[in-house]
């Protein structure tokens, strides 16, 4: 496989030309963030082009604000509502509905809905889904501190509440 990059960004190989399929149900799931995430496609499937998750996600439950330096990110809500925030702005989603974040963004989301929601979460390239893979063998709940050293690893900022 040849690797293409360029400055800033991360690694994309030649994708594999033998495809892949992946049935309703299959694929890797790690809990990230106490939510399961089932990989569909990590960036070791594509080459790192991409990588696609589903996750189901409790009430009151998400992401917390963070920026991807090396990702574009996109949420496609299946099934819920959920409350997206990019960069100051709040989205409210549900079934349906499709959120796309450039790198460099602050963003997070949040199950607002009074039942266990679920997602498609689309990574370009897809090197974030390392960090995801690495979130999950956390304990939950996990300690910020983990959470941002894993962050560093993999290009991706947790942004701190500002102090007073």
């Amino acid at each position: 496989m040849s690797a293409a990059t360029t400055p800033g960004s991360a690694s994309v190989s030649s994708p594999s030309t033998d495809g892949r399929l992946v049935r309703h149900g299959e694929g890797e799931v790690h809990p990230v963030m106490g939510d399961p995430m089932r990989f569909i496609a990590t960036a070791a499937h594509t080459g790192g082009a991409y990588a696609l998750a589903e996750q189901t996600v409790r009430p009151g439950n998400g992401a917390p604000p963070h920026i991807h330096h090396n990702e574009d990110e996109t949420l496609y809500i299946l099934d819920g509502e959920f409350e997206a925030v990019v960069n100051d702005t709040l989205h409210r989603l549900k079934q349906g509905d499709f959120v796309h974040v450039p790198r460099g963004a602050v963003r997070s989301f949040t199950n607002a809905g009074p039942r266990d929601g679920r997602l498609l979460i689309h990574h370009c390239p897809g090197s974030a889904s390392a960090f995801y893979i690495a979130m999950g063998k956390l304990p939950f709940p996990p300690k910020l501190e983990d959470i941002v050293a894993i962050g560093q690893r993999h290009g991706i900022e947790v942004v701190l509440p500002k102090k007073a």
